[in-house]
């Protein structure tokens, strides 16, 4: 620095200024090259900066976009939530009104198949009690021919003589035709009524079984009929049965049994048995036979098969037995569970 400053004392004072010029001129030289060198730098910068900003902004632009698109996305994905949650709802609202429908059904099919099972049951025993409830026309043919020959045998037996009627023979101890046609009458009432009626008191229905028997005596004069009813008063009153519930044993009797002989019989016993259960026998006379084996028959008989399928119907703990016995007998048994 000393020596610096003594050089500068050397010199004069144009030298001075001409030397602080050139370096005044240096400085400004540099300073300008400096200058836009800066500038130079600064454009670069600001072409940076812009670009960066071009592409801050574009960034912006495709980062709102991209949120726009998540916002959408999202709502989206909400709709689309509900409306699977709606299918969903409507799936199981479908799938349970179907299932309610189809249990609907189902109880339908099953109430129309019970009516129908009820109904064909209905009919199936209307026409058991049809069956069972019916007087032979056969024996019905053989009264009417009867109570015919008897009346017109009464009629040929009247002579008149002078104006004056007389009879002439005797007298035969039998059911008098007109009774015999009164019983046939109330017979037939009481099959047709039978239809319509759901039961009957004991004490009628053995009330018509004794005109049927007093028919049966008509037609068969050699038969032996006897009825041992041990039944009390208040008992036949008070049990209620099917009508003409025991028809079909006599007609049985009547149809199949052998009545024509001096010894010829049929014999009714009705009682309460041990069981509390009603009992009703008949045995009668039946055509002989070559074997004396005691033998179950399995009836082809009609009134028997009507009655089996009526006692299947109403009564399903009672018991209907049939067999050939000793010395040309038939026994038909009825044990009759009224409970």
């Amino acid at each position: 620095m000393d020596s610096f400053s003594d050089y500068l004392q050397q010199l004069e004072p144009i030298e001075i200024l001409l030397f602080i010029l050139i370096l005044i001129i240096i400085r400004n030289w540099y300073n300008l090259y400096r200058k836009r060198s800066f500038r130079k730098k600064n454009r670069l910068l600001k072409e940076q900066l812009k670009a960066s900003q071009l592409a801050v902004s574009n960034f912006n632009e495709q980062l709102r976009k991209t949120e726009s698109l998540e916002r959408k996305l999202i709502k989206k994905n909400n709709e689309t939530f509900h409306l699977e949650q709606q299918i969903e709802d409507y799936k199981q609202k479908f799938f349970s009104t179907l299932s309610e429908k189809e249990r609907e059904i189902a109880l339908h099919k099953e109430e129309i198949n019970h009516q129908q099972k009820a109904y064909e049951r209905y009919v199936n025993f209307k026409n058991v009690e049809a069956n069972n409830t019916r007087l032979g026309a056969h024996f019905i043919k053989n009264v009417i021919s009867q109570i015919y020959d008897d009346m017109e045998q009464t009629d040929n037996s009247y002579k008149s003589f002078l104006g004056i009627n007389y009879k002439m023979g005797h007298n035969k101890s039998k059911v008098p035709p007109i009774k015999a046609l009164k019983n046939i009458f109330k017979l037939l009432d009481y099959n047709v009524s039978a239809l319509n009626k759901e039961n009957t008191s004991l004490e009628e229905e053995l009330e018509h079984i004794t005109m049927f028997l007093d028919l049966i005596k008509y037609l068969k004069p050699n038969t032996n009929i006897q009825f041992d009813n041990s039944l009390k008063q208040e008992q036949k009153e008070n049990i209620k049965i099917k009508p003409t519930l025991f028809f079909p044993f006599v007609e049985n009797a009547l149809k199949h049994g052998s009545l024509n002989s001096t010894d010829s019989f049929i014999s009714i016993v009705l009682k309460e048995n041990k069981n509390k259960q009603l009992s009703y026998c008949l045995v009668n006379s039946a055509e002989q036979r070559l074997d004396y084996e005691t033998k179950v028959v399995e009836s082809s008989n009609f009134g028997l098969n009507a009655l089996q399928q009526l006692l299947t119907a109403y009564y399903p703990n009672s018991k209907l037995e049939h067999k050939t016995l000793p010395n040309n007998q038939y026994l038909s048994e009825l044990t009759l569970s009224l409970n």
